[in-house]
């Protein structure tokens, strides 16, 4: 049984790990294949997301969990204790709490309804929370028939459509475009049923 102020302690900091839907045998071996930290370059990218140390961090669709246990050590090196496992849906993310940054690494490809979904959870992020996502580049027609993937800009024109603003656009991934958006005010937010309907950019 966790004491009182130990709960607290561990609520002040800590990250979700949110999986839309489980993983295959063979893309959990692909994605946690110790080769991975080749091309992935996790120290870069946590060192990128420059994450304050007690800040509350979502791995939104974290499959295996990769990123967590980097993530986890950035908000703060307490061990696994500060992990907080959520069955998340395609529909909601079911943030038991405002967290200050949602990162999203290979996952915003397989997201249905996207515009709407990014829309809805801004409602569960901090003043000044980031989303942070990345996401395989498209590679031609042939390799994107068996592997779905979506174009930096496609990302963007989505992102800014549910009412966000890129913040940071990072060159650090040979394989994947990495970018970063900020929170609008409440005030900024448009209606909740707007369509997803952002052109689709092949580039």
């Amino acid at each position: 049984m966790i004491s009182k102020p130990l709960q607290k302690h561990l609520i002040a900091s800590f990250v979700l790990i949110l999986g839309f839907t489980g993983c295959t045998e063979v893309t959990y071996q692909r994605l946690s294949d110790p080769s991975r930290d080749t091309w992935q370059k996790p120290q870069g990218v946590i060192e990128e997301l420059s994450i304050a140390p007690g800040s509350r961090v979502a791995d939104l669709g974290a499959g295996g969990g990769y990123f967590t246990w980097h993530l986890a050590k950035a908000v703060g090196a307490r061990g696994t204790p500060n992990v907080r496992p959520v069955h998340a849906m395609l529909s909601d993310p079911r943030f038991p709490e405002p967290v200050d940054l949602v990162f999203n690494c290979n996952t915003y490809h397989q997201m249905t309804e996207r515009i709407a979904y990014f829309r809805s959870l801004a409602s569960s992020l901090r003043p000044d929370g980031r989303v942070a996502i990345i996401d395989s580049r498209p590679r031609g027609l042939v390799f994107d028939l068996f592997d779905k993937r979506v174009a930096k800009k496609e990302v963007r024109l989505e992102m800014e459509a549910a009412g966000y603003r890129l913040v940071n656009d990072f060159d650090l991934l040979d394989r994947q475009h990495f970018q970063i958006f900020a929170v609008p005010s409440h005030g900024e937010l448009h209606s909740p049923d707007i369509k997803d309907t952002a052109p689709k950019d092949p580039a």
